[in-house]
């Protein structure tokens, strides 16, 4: 898996907060899908979106 990268601008502490709660929102949606068909590749997409929320946020963690 190539290790990803994001390009965000944000104009404030507001806008960072807004898309770290997205992303949380998006990751949830797919840990929650996992939960339900224990698939790999969505195993991996939980994995990218946990990797892409640490990149905002370095507070959260993850481990499965």
């Amino acid at each position: 898996m190539q290790t990803p990268y994001i390009a965000l601008r944000v104009h404030d502490e507001q806008d960072l907060r807004e898309e770290i709660s997205r992303k949380f929102d998006s990751f949830l949606d797919v840990y929650s899908l996992y939960l339900h068909l224990k698939s790999d590749w969505i195993l991996e997409e939980v994995r990218l979106k946990a990797y892409e929320l640490r990149l905002l946020d370095p507070r959260f963690t993850f481990q499965i």
